[in-house]
């Protein structure tokens, strides 16, 4: 068997399929030349963004998001998917107002990255920028409360798992990592 084989797709059967995800049963030829007969991927036809948001006194701005499927309120970064023809910038744009009231100034693209990729092909694309302005808007259907945290608090957050959002949680470590 060689490291650099890639396991290969021998066909597919569809599962489900929607604009907001897909889900598929794979037949899939490992390295070893075994197959297996249901290899199943979940495939997202739209890309995501996420953005940590950070204020003139270095705190990240939180917000607490009403998740349906985990049945929590749950402490995050704003976060959704690029939609029609936005590039990855414009949907940052776009999802931070919608979801905090804010807009941006020194959007910094960061990185890209699966947080899934052992089951999902979802692709999240992570920035970080500074708030040029706020209201009290946001999306109450999606978001309960937002809130600035000092950095070190965010980190106290992680650490006792006060956050289960993958995409945040990852998010937050490499922006704080890396360029905060």
């Amino acid at each position: 068997m060689e490291d650099d084989i890639i396991p290969l797709k021998l066909g597919r059967k569809t599962i489900y399929k929607s604009d907001w995800v897909e889900l598929y049963s794979d037949r899939v030829k490992m390295p070893d030349g075994s197959v297996l007969e249901s290899y199943h991927k979940l495939h997202y036809p739209h890309e995501s963004i996420s953005v940590v948001i950070v204020n003139e006194k270095d705190e990240i701005l939180m917000i607490r998001s009403r998740r349906y499927i985990t049945s929590r309120l749950e402490w995050e970064i704003p976060a959704g998917r690029i939609e029609g023809n936005e590039t990855p910038q414009q949907a940052a744009r776009r999802e931070c107002l919608e979801e905090t009231g804010c807009t941006l100034r020194d959007l910094t693209y960061l990185c890209c990255y699966n947080p899934n990729n052992g089951m999902s092909d979802q692709k999240v694309h992570l920035f970080a920028a500074r708030v040029e302005a706020e209201t009290a808007d946001m999306d109450e259907n999606e978001v309960s409360a937002k809130q600035w945290l000092p950095k070190e608090r965010v980190l106290e957050m992680l650490k006792a798992n006060e956050s289960q959002c993958g995409v945040s949680m990852l998010g937050l470590l490499y922006a704080i990592q890396f360029c905060l």
